[in-house]
Parts: C-alpha cells; sequence; structure tokens
C-alpha cells in the first residue's frame, strides 16, 4: 500500500495532482536569472537567487511585485500598477527564453510518477505557473506522457487556493474526487486540496514563500518525493 493511498480512508487511489514548482521541479534558478535580468533591464538592482527563493510560490505577478517592492525599497501595497506591469511583460519576455536552462527534477520524481503510471493511476499538473511556460517545461523532462492534463495559473480565471483547477484536472481525468490526491509544496496547495474536499500530501523541501509548509498542516509530510510511495527505502 502506498503513502497516497493510506490517506483515502480504504477508497482505492485513481488519480494524482501534482503541483510543479517546488514540487516537482527546483525552478528557482531560472526564475531569479530572468527576474534579475528583468530588474536590470529597467535600471533596478538584482535581487539575488537566495531572495527570489523565498519569493516564489504564489505566481509570477507576486514575484515581480516582491522584485519591485525589493529594489525600490517600498512596501508592496504601495507600488505602481503601471510600473508591476511593465516589470511583468519584461519578465515573461525574459523567461520565455529560458524556463529550462538551469531548471532541474527533484531526485525521485520520474522514478515515482512511473510507478504510479504503471499502476494505472492517473496524473495532472495543476500549477499557478501560466501554461505556456509549464507546458514546455514537462516536455523538456519528459512528463508530459506522464501526466497528459496540465492546467496552469491562465486556464481559468482563478488560480489556487482556489479549488476550481484541482476541480477542472479531475474533470479532464475523469476521475471522482473521492478517489484523488493532491501533492504540492505550500499553503496554496492546502487550501486549495481541503476547499475541494480531497487529501492532500506536501514536499517539506518546496518554497511556500519561505515558510514552513508543516504549518499549513497537510494530512502528509514527506522530506523525499519517494516516500509518497510509500515502498521505497
Amino acid at each position: 500500500m502506498s503513502a497516497l493511498q493510506d490517506l483515502l480512508g480504504g477508497r482505492e487511489l485513481q488519480a494524482i495532482l501534482f503541483d510543479l514548482d517546488g514540487t516537482l521541479i527546483d525552478s528557482v534558478p531560472d526564475l531569479a536569472a530572468a527576474l534579475d535580468a528583468s530588474l536590470e533591464q529597467l535600471n533596478y538592482v538584482p535581487a539575488g537567487v537566495n531572495r527570489v527563493r523565498g519569493w516564489v510560490g504564489n505566481g509570477a505577478r507576486k514575484l515581480v511585485q516582491r522584485g519591485l517592492a525589493f529594489a525600490l525599497e517600498v512596501p508592496e501595497k504601495s507600488l505602481d500598477t503601471a510600473l508591476v506591469d511593465q516589470l511583468l511583460a519584461v519578465f515573461f519576455e525574459h523567461y520565455g527564453k529560458q524556463t529550462c536552462e538551469q531548471t532541474v527534477l527533484y531526485p525521485g520524481v520520474r522514478e515515482a510518477l512511473k510507478h504510479w503510471q504503471a499502476k494505472g493511476i492517473k496524473m495532472a499538473c495543476v500549477t499557478n505557473k501560466p501554461a505556456r511556460f509549464s507546458e514546455p517545461i514537462l516536455v523538456h523532462f519528459g512528463l508530459e506522457e506522464l501526466m497528459p492534463v496540465l492546467v496552469g495559473g491562465d486556464t481559468l480565471a482563478v488560480r489556487k487556493p482556489d479549488p476550481a483547477p484541482l476541480l477542472l484536472a479531475c474533470e479532464q481525468l475523469g476521475v471522482p474526487l473521492a478517489n484523488t490526491v493532491m501533492v504540492g509544496d505550500s499553503v496554496n496547495d492546502v487550501t486549495a486540496a481541503r476547499a475541494a474536499g480531497m487529501p492532500v500530501a506536501c514536499v517539506s523541501y518546496g518554497y511556500n514563500h519561505g515558510a514552513p509548509v508543516a504549518d499549513a498542516e497537510p494530512d502528509l509530510l514527506v522530506d523525499r518525493f519517494l516516500d509518497l510511495r510509500g515502498d521505497v527505502c
């Protein structure tokens, strides 16, 4: 029996929904490079990868807001919307050119996904990253064959922590909510899963805006991705 199966109270595990950044991939180096290039292009001070690691997880616009607030040394709430829009457009341009230059899969991801696929468990990626950036990453790492359904941050009018992206993924997979588990790394994933009425497991190594994801009280917390299988040492 798998660790995720244990969360379903005896119901069959038919599907798993996965967050992307901080769960399946470490994308911070490429995000930081794109943000810093954007800041410098607009004559702002770069933020550096260490700061960016604590800023990711709420989508591109929030990342850009945090970078701009840092550069201008002002609170985020006081930022001019036009400046944020300008930086965001430049950021998208840079990031679109370098989504996979330094991004890597976390250890055990491919092995675990292939294990679940062999078991006949359906899988989908549900991320707040825009689909136009997420899809090339999945293709780059050969994950699109393992999880053919992608719900990106721009697929619907809402994103996680709203449960709608999770509901859409289950609909597209053709599986009941009652037989599905969400796997992520942040409070957004936990909140969305709770609202959708499904169990949620989290990895401790992700981003979660710099805070311990344990504080969000997921149903299962693991330190290694392979620990989600529950049948490996």
